[in-house]
């Protein structure tokens, strides 16, 4: 009895790590980003081609974030990930046609809200901030280029996406685990505000334009650890 009582004695003197002011908390998952896309049809030369559209595959990547308490119930967070590679596709001409892939970061900013007692467990949170995504290493696909070729076009096409500036919303939970309750099991989503113009410049054809609101939702699934 006094060794269980020695051992529980222990146990309730390990300090639990505190969501309070000066904490740091650093979170990696894998991250997956599931657009909701709607787009205008698609314009050739200024000249629009009805019943057109553009999608966005479903990409996933490592995401990484990291939290600040400022107080007890609020922290700043920076969201950063992997590259996120994205599969792009043309409906409305025929068959759905591969237009290309193309990769994009989403550097984000949020400011969040821990409502519970400090020292809890289980700890939910909500932030809002803003996000900008960045498109690079656009590539226009083989199928898209033999289709221009088949309309005129004299030479490969070239594929840009303008980068995008919008806001953003999260809702997470951390559950703590371990003896010290520094690790963490961690669940979150994201929503981003992300509109874009997609542009396929053909020689011999013109532009290929459409503006495309893309506005994912990422699901990460991690763990973090409380400094």
């Amino acid at each position: 009895m006094k060794l269980f009582a020695a051992l529980a004695t222990l146990l309730l003197s390990v300090p639990t790590m505190a969501y309070e002011a000066g904490t740091f908390i650093v979170r990696g998952s894998v991250a997956t980003v599931s657009p909701d896309v709607s787009s205008s049809s698609l314009s050739l030369g200024g000249a629009e081609l009805p019943g057109t559209a553009a999608d966005v595959d479903d990409a996933s990547a490592l995401g990484l974030t990291g939290t600040y308490m400022l107080s007890d119930h609020f922290g700043v967070e920076v969201v950063a990930a992997s590259p996120f590679s994205h599969g792009l596709e043309v409906s409305g001409l025929g068959d759905t046609i591969s237009l290309g892939e193309t990769s994009q970061l989403p550097p984000t900013v949020l400011l969040q809200w821990y409502p519970m007692q400090p020292s809890t467990s289980v700890q939910p949170y909500l932030g809002l901030g803003v996000n900008y995504t960045v498109f690079f290493d656009e590539e226009v696909s083989g199928a898209a280029n033999r289709l221009f070729g088949t309309l005129g076009a004299t030479g490969n096409a070239d594929l840009s996406l303008e980068n995008s500036f919008g806001l953003a919303a999260e809702a997470g939970v951390d559950m703590a685990f371990g003896a010290d309750r520094r690790w963490l099991l961690n669940l979150a989503v994201l929503w981003v505000d992300l509109d874009t113009e997609a542009k396929v410049s053909v020689p011999g054809l013109g532009n290929v334009t459409a503006d495309v609101d893309v506005d994912p939702l990422v699901t990460m699934v991690g763990l973090g650890y409380r400094f």
